[in-house]
């Protein structure tokens, strides 16, 4: 009489069992890294707003140019910072080509400086350009306006 080989019912049920209960653990775990990663790259993207119009800024200045002192520009993939005034601060030589998104930066009470800037992938406008903390980009994530920023304004958290 040949034996039969292969698993019973029962030890299915136990593998399905044990794979049941490693998906409860991971999937809540694994959504948790996604949100992280999100947050990282607009604070990253937020960053190389931040970045490059510290840099504009600085060259204008440079070239006896003045920039509009504690104002807020908004751009988009032009690269080009536009204030509710008209004044233009253009990023262009500094975000390179292949930038992408819409972004928001406001200058300091002086015009020399970046106070803060914010990226996102739909547009802001100069009411929504505010310094953000940690859990208001985690926070804008379920919105309509998701955004990085940089840097993140201290939370309560953090005091």
């Amino acid at each position: 009489m040949k034996k039969v080989k292969g698993f019973t019912l029962i030890e299915l049920i136990v593998v399905i069992a044990i794979i049941g209960v490693l998906a409860c653990i991971l999937v809540p775990a694994m959504i948790g890294f996604m949100t992280d990663s999100r947050v990282t790259k607009m604070n990253a993207n937020a960053k190389s707003i931040y970045s490059g119009a510290q840099l504009a800024i600085t060259d204008s200045l440079n070239q006896g140019l003045t920039i509009e002192a504690d104002t807020v520009y908004t751009g988009s993939d032009d690269c080009i910072g536009y204030a509710a005034n008209g004044a233009t601060c253009d990023l262009k030589n500094y975000l390179g080509d292949k930038f992408g998104g819409y972004f928001a930066f406001k200058t300091d009470i002086n015009g020399f400086g970046c106070v803060y800037a914010l990226w996102s992938d739909k547009p802001i406008s100069e009411g929504m350009a505010v310094q953000m903390t940690k859990e208001d980009v985690e926070g804008s994530l379920n919105t309509s306006l998701p955004m990085g920023c940089h840097p993140l304004m201290p939370s309560d958290e953090d005091n």
